[in-house]
């Protein structure tokens, strides 16, 4: 059993202190000792089937994996199990994006989730489909820092309270201040990232009578978490997130615990506590890694018929036709690593027209296919785009984009996966002068490139992350991380035209060789 809450945020904050003053001696609610087992994920990112990390040799992770262990436990103990996520769940996989989300909260309405908190992704299909998402849950999505610009009330619930095993549980949620620049600025228009000590102090002294134990689910990170435990006295659990980190074991700050699960399922987190008079007497747990030797759902279960039924969807729905061209489409390794191409064109081009940056600027090697002349269907563009790769809005300034051309062109005329591939700027350049300073003339626009000034760069989360040798990407400031795939992003710009224009399919290079 559950209650949601939702809460002016101005109103919880100024009736917290006068909570807090008697919290202290309100009656415990649970009197008996009781053995509650909390499983627990984060940063799941859609992830329902296994998958091979880079160097591994064999798959690891699935939620598919994680539903049906959780599924036997529950068989052999019974209602002594709450399931909670930490959030970044619902986005992040073909099989999640197309639909929006709604296949995740399916599979977890059916593993029996207890409660989520929202972490930036959740926001990536905007508001409105997070609401609908909100409305499919059969448990509640909670964020209490997450509120209304207009008037202060909770996007979400603030929290709910949970029974198990006649232990109550207040649970309440809190997502990333950073969420407006990991997000598309347009997710979140209208909302405000409150501060997660203050939100908690609120949360914490308004539940402190209702309840037996308080969980934060935090999208924070590991190291925010410890400073919330550090700063918010009351807090009895925090399942975290964002950060990715593995936590071996249970650890504890001040009288809080703290736990979290690593990603992408390849971790199942449990926490065993024993609750008597109101109190947590012991606690003891740590991961269970999620193998290739665990089964996964059967495909009759609850799980295994959702995943199925979206399995098919997503087969017909790369079927459909985005858009069409009036010309080949070129892909091949050979050209979009040594120059401009219509293909790499129209990437760049949705790019920029996606983020509105000034610069786009992408390796050459995540272009990975052709495409015939005709029309244009979704598993085309994903076969054109096969990496889960995100787009990210970085500045720049004239000498860190002059720097970027001169490394994606240090090979040329050799193939190079790091070859510079633009929009919003043409260069010209001397393939005979030494590495480094090939570049003779950038203009951006009109504009010759001004070394000196600021430019906002679109880029992927390969790039950003200092990949293809990009390093100095790195420190560069980041203007948002929009989380969408770039195939996403190219399927919608093609399905916004249709029939593609010959200016929309035009190979004129952007870099260009001077003999």
């Amino acid at each position: 059993m559950l209650r949601r809450t939702r809460f002016n945020l101005t109103f919880l904050v100024i009736i917290a202190s006068v909570i807090m003053a008697v919290a202290a001696i309100s009656p415990a609610i649970a009197a008996d000792a009781v053995e509650v087992t909390i499983f627990h994920v984060n940063d799941v990112h859609g992830r329902m089937d296994p998958f091979v990390p880079t160097g591994a040799t064999e798959d690891v992770g699935a939620l598919s994996k994680v539903a049906a262990y959780v599924a036997e436990r529950r068989k052999a103990e019974g209602a002594n199990i709450m399931l909670l996520s930490a959030g970044d769940m619902v986005h992040g996989t073909n099989i999640v994006n197309l639909f929006g989300g709604l296949p995740m909260i399916e599979v977890m309405n059916n593993m029996g989730f207890a409660a989520m908190t929202l972490g930036n992704h959740e926001f990536n299909y905007g508001q409105e489909q997070l609401l609908a998402l909100e409305e499919a849950a059969k448990f509640p999505l909670t964020a209490a820092n997450v509120v209304y610009e207009a008037d202060g009330t909770n996007f979400v619930d603030a929290w709910a309270i949970i029974d198990i095993a006649g232990v109550k549980f207040g649970v309440f949620g809190l997502s990333p201040l950073e969420t407006p620049i990991v997000t598309h600025p347009k997710n979140v228009l209208g909302l405000a990232f409150i501060d997660p000590v203050t939100v908690a102090e609120a949360c914490v002294a308004a539940l402190a009578d209702k309840v037996d134990v308080i969980v934060c689910l935090s999208h924070l990170g590991y190291g925010p978490d410890k400073e919330l435990a550090a700063a918010v006295k009351g807090i009895d659990i925090i399942v975290g997130g964002h950060s990715h980190t593995v936590v071996a074991a249970p650890e504890k700050v001040g009288d809080t615990i703290i736990v979290q699960a690593g990603e992408w399922a390849g971790n199942l987190g449990e926490l065993k506590i024993t609750v008597e008079d109101g109190d947590i007497t012991s606690f003891s747990g740590g991961l269970i890694p999620i193998t290739a030797s665990m089964p996964a759902s059967a495909p009759d279960s609850a799980v295994g018929t959702v995943l199925a039924n979206y399995e098919k969807q997503l087969s017909e729905k790369l079927n459909v036709v985005v858009g069409s061209t009036p010309v080949a489409l070129v892909g091949e390794r050979a050209d979009v690593r040594t120059r401009t191409t219509n293909l790499s064109n129209l990437v760049t081009d949705a790019m920029k027209d996606y983020t509105g940056a000034d610069i786009v600027i992408t390796n050459g090697g995540g272009i990975r296919a052709s495409l015939p002349a005709g029309d244009i269907t979704m598993g085309g563009v994903y076969t054109v785009l096969p990496f889960d790769n995100t787009l990210v809005v970085l500045e720049l300034d004239g000498a860190g984009i002059l720097k970027a051309l001169e490394h994606g062109l240090k090979l040329y005329p050799e193939q190079n996966g790091a070859f510079s591939q633009v929009a919003g700027l043409t260069a010209k350049f001397d393939p005979a002068a030494p590495v480094g300073s090939r570049v003779l003339e950038v203009m951006v626009g009109d504009e010759l490139l001004d070394l000196n000034k600021k430019y906002t760069v679109a880029t992927n989360d390969f790039m950003a992350a200092g990949g293809d040798g990009y390093e100095w990407f790195m420190s560069a400031p980041v203007l948002f991380n929009a989380g969408d795939m770039l195939r996403d992003i190219l399927a919608n710009y093609l399905m916004a035209r249709g029939q593609l224009a010959p200016s929309d399919v035009s190979s004129e290079p952007r870099l260009i060789p001077v003999k």
